[in-house]
């Protein structure tokens, strides 16, 4: 109950207007924002508030993908104090960035002055004035020592025996409260956005916004739009084509952010959009009661997918030891919410502008007639390698030839391999769990198990119970209702099963 307030409380504050406090500082924050001369500078100033709030964020573990919580207590939170200790390295890389050269250096120097020669009054003072922070610099010098001093000491904690939750718990509220005391650079202090980078970078769109003529309306699209924006540039961090594992395990601290801000989100779209609609008596030709249905829609979907996403793609990925099978969970993960977010974008754009077209906005984005298509080829595809090796298994029976076996098994696999990358994000969640469980029995199938008559028939019976659960897939599918009308086309199909089963 009390999370569900929080997000209330966030999501009403997102939507208001900043206290004249914050319009003052963001104010002074812009002034040196413009002043400042370093490459690239809005892209590292946002990366370090996405590391700021993931640090945050991570410390509550209903952000993370545990499935064992009766085991918080005695589990080993080494992973997890890992990625923590990155974000900080990180972090501090990118706020000495952010200091010219000439300051870094005063920075430097004032450090060796505080701890080596001055008296202890002499370093209360500067500690006073530290908590002042009159500026952004000086909010950022006293974030860089913070952040420093934590990966000292997360690097000390790594070097224990036993790393229970206790130590991690205490380090990431230490780290909380240096983070969100910060006056300058608390990025929850402006929950809503930050003018240096939070923009809309597609015309398309902002010529659909600024022609809605209600200005109230504009801007409680705006905000929405922004938000949407704003949570497919976090996704932007996660870089799902590396194979170094420890790198796979950041972005867990970017999806502790997802999963906290896309609550919010769906707080948002399910009660205080709708709410404001009301407010402002907007029903233009119907357009209200689609905009809600559309948000509502979404919210669940948003819902659901985030559950799925944390007790099965990414379950447990900070405990993971397979570098590749990590990087397939994150790159179907990191796929299914742009997915889910690009759509929300068009998709509440169109309300207002019919004729707007997903690739107008995202060159990557796949309509939802596109992604039923897909769907619906590559379930019929894999249908078919299932029957394949059903006939295959059959004939070993009597003629105890297993070459033939294992060469449709080993296809199997490749087709599964393609299959998780390019068509599994486009599953909707309440099926997604029968596919997971079928990958994860022939993951634990060695093909060199087949030779076993008894191996083979168990076998056989799990491949012709999934093949069963796909043709019942395929036809739900088919009745989708942007594929009335539109027949099944197998000469397509046959010719890229064809070269799945060469």
């Amino acid at each position: 109950m009390k999370d569900k307030t929080e997000e209330r409380e966030q999501s009403v504050e997102l939507w208001g207007r900043p206290d004249p406090e914050l319009r003052a500082m963001l104010s002074e924050r812009r002034k040196w924002f413009r002043a400042l001369e370093v490459g690239r500078k809005q892209e590292k100033l946002f990366e370090l508030e996405v590391l700021l709030k993931g640090l945050v964020r991570y410390s509550n573990l209903n952000n993370h993908p545990i499935t064992d919580r009766a085991n918080l207590l005695t589990r080993d939170f080494g992973p997890e104090l890992e990625v923590v200790r990155n974000a900080l390295v990180r972090a501090v890389i990118l706020i000495r960035s952010l200091l010219p050269e000439a300051e870094a250096n005063v920075l430097h120097f004032q450090n060796y002055v505080e701890t080596r020669l001055l008296t202890d009054y002499q370093r209360s003072q500067l500690l006073s004035r530290a908590v002042d922070q009159a500026t952004p610099i000086e909010s950022l010098y006293v974030l860089c020592y913070s952040l420093v001093d934590f990966s000292e000491l997360d690097n000390n904690l790594l070097m224990l025996e036993e790393k229970r939750y206790q130590v991690f718990y205490y380090l990431e509220q230490m780290i909380a409260r240096e983070i969100t005391a910060n006056r300058f650079f608390n990025p929850f202090r402006a929950l809503g956005f930050i003018p240096h980078y939070d923009v809309v970078r597609s015309p398309r769109i902002t010529k659909v916004v600024n022609k809605i003529e209600n200005r109230e309306l504009r801007k409680l699209i705006s905000v929405a739009v922004l938000l949407l924006f704003k949570l497919l540039r976090y996704l932007s961090l996660i870089d799902a084509e590396t194979k170094d594992l420890s790198k796979l395990k950041d972005s867990l601290l970017v999806f502790s952010i997802i999963n906290s801000e896309g609550k919010v989100l769906i707080d948002s779209f399910e009660e205080l959009i709708p709410m404001r609609l009301n407010q402002l008596g907007f029903n233009e030709d119907g357009k209200q009661d689609l905009l809600v249905e559309l948000m509502d829609a979404f919210a669940f979907q948003l819902r659901v997918e985030l559950k799925k996403i944390f007790e099965l793609e990414i379950r447990d990925a900070a405990q993971v030891t397979d570098s590749r099978a990590l990087q397939n969970s994150i790159a179907r993960t990191k796929g299914m919410l742009v997915n889910i977010f690009q759509q929300a974008i068009v998709e509440t754009c169109k309300v207002f502008d019919p004729d707007l077209m997903g690739r107008d906005v995202f060159r990557d984005f796949l309509g939802r007639l596109e992604q039923s298509l897909k769907l619906r080829r590559d379930i019929w595809l894999f249908a078919k390698v299932l029957e394949r090796l059903e006939i295959v298994l059959d004939s070993a029976v009597s003629e105890q030839k297993l070459e033939p076996v294992f060469e449709s098994a080993n296809t199997l696999r490749n087709f599964v391999y393609y299959y998780q990358n390019m068509s599994f994000p486009l599953v909707r969640a309440y099926d997604r769990e029968e596919f997971q469980k079928f990958f994860d029995y022939l993951g634990a199938t060695p093909v060199e198990e087949l030779k076993s008559t008894d191996a083979r028939s168990r076998f056989r019976r799990e491949v012709n119970s999934f093949r069963m659960f796909l043709e019942t897939t395929f036809n739900a599918v088919n009745q989708r209702t942007e594929l009335k009308g539109i027949p099944f086309g197998t000469d397509e199909a046959e010719k890229l099963l064809a070269q799945f089963l060469q």
